[in-house]
């Protein structure tokens, strides 16, 4: 298949004629053309004159000073001619080519310097347009790759300062406490701060290894090779004890949590990645219950239709603010987002892993402010369904 396309387009490459080739082709037939023209115009003027003229017939064939000079002109004259047009076809093509090649001068100049943001103008129908063309797809691909590699850049810096900023309180915490033990002496008192020093330095942990996962989670998703695992999974009685977990967590924040649902119980199986979907669903109640004020409510719908499930969890905490609505999916994103209620520090990847984790399904994700207050986030999967007896 390979070599058949190289004999294609070295068959295509010899059938197809340059187009500066057909003109200097045409251009020297013209020329031959125009030469035989006049030479023998002038040469017919002569002979006509002489014939016309016995008086200077006579002169012409006896003086050979005369005929050797008429011998000249017209032995000259074509190599005049063709000179002339040389001349002209190179002062031609120089008004042909100046734009094209100062363009492309201006633009190897352009990225010498880094920049990248300009255009090539020259739009001809010749090889020179082709070639203009050509590097404007290059430059448009070199800066697509340069701004890939500028945001991954980027993204990297922000990623180690996230870490770093995160990572600081409870290392901070840890070692702290460490060092409170180490110089308590053995004895009731240092057994009386272990038991308070345990919860802590726990909750610590736990704090670093959720931003750990966070990222590892997050890297693995960005990588092109990443696939979702969907198996057939009885989808009510799944998010009917993921309900449950999540009505005991918000029963300990005074904060009142209802599910309800459009699906079937019973024999369906749903083909879905049921990990991904928890993570999702994970996630979007987390943000809910942090930003949720006692005695508020955290509501959890999902509809089944026959080619999709929606879902839709809604809070009543004080919503996020407009300028922050635009970037809440952008990764390591922390705007201010709920007055009146000091949020703790999270990585800002939690909703960007639901965008990711969603769009991997085929799904969509979008978050608003409801009307009445509060925040709410939908999301779609496509839905395949087997039925089972």
């Amino acid at each position: 298949m390979g070599s058949q396309c190289v004999t294609l387009t070295k068959a295509s490459s010899r059938q197809r004629r340059s187009s500066f080739q057909r003109l200097f082709i045409w251009y020297c037939i013209g020329i031959v053309i125009v030469t035989f023209l006049i030479t023998g115009m002038l040469e017919a003027i002569i002979i006509a004159f002489i014939d016309l003229d016995k008086q200077w017939a006579t002169v012409y064939y006896h003086n050979l000073l005369l005929q050797n000079i008429v011998f000249l002109i017209a032995i000259l004259l074509p190599f005049i001619v063709l000179v002339v047009a040389i001349l002209f076809f190179a002062w031609l093509m120089g008004r042909k080519i100046s734009q094209p090649v100062n363009e492309l001068m201006q633009a190897v100049e352009k990225i010498r310097q880094q920049d990248l943001g300009f255009t090539i103008t020259y739009q001809g129908s010749n090889e020179l347009g082709e070639l203009c063309a050509a590097f404007n797809e290059l430059r448009s691909e070199l800066q697509g790759s340069l701004e890939r590699e500028w945001r991954k850049q980027e993204e990297m810096r922000t990623m180690i300062a996230t870490l770093s900023h995160d990572l600081r309180t409870p290392v901070t915490v840890i070692q702290g406490h460490i060092e409170g033990l180490a110089n308590t002496e053995a004895g009731e008192k240092r057994q009386q701060r272990l038991e308070r020093y345990l919860p802590v330095l726990e909750a610590s942990s736990q704090r670093m290894m959720r931003l750990l996962n966070d990222i590892l989670l997050v890297s693995s998703l960005e990588e092109a090779h990443f696939v979702i695992q969907p198996q057939p999974v009885q989808l009510a009685e799944a998010l009917e004890r993921k309900a449950a977990i999540y009505r005991l967590q918000a029963a300990t924040h005074d904060i009142a949590f209802s599910y309800g649902h459009t699906l079937a119980h019973g024999t369906e199986l749903v083909l879905l990645d049921l990990h991904r979907l928890e993570q999702v669903l994970d996630n979007l109640f987390e943000n809910a219950l942090r930003y949720t004020p006692a005695h508020g409510q955290i509501i959890l719908d999902c509809t089944q239709q026959p080619d999709q499930l929606f879902f839709l969890l809604r809070d009543t905490g004080c919503g996020i603010a407009s300028a922050d609505l635009p970037h809440v999916f952008e990764k390591f994103y922390r705007g201010q987002a709920y007055p009146g209620k000091k949020a703790r520090k999270t990585a800002g990847l939690g909703l960007y892993t639901c965008k990711l984790l969603v769009e991997k399904h085929g799904g969509t994700i979008a978050i608003h402010n409801h009307p009445a207050g509060g925040c709410e986030v939908a999301f779609r999967l496509p839905l395949n369904a087997a039925h089972k007896n």
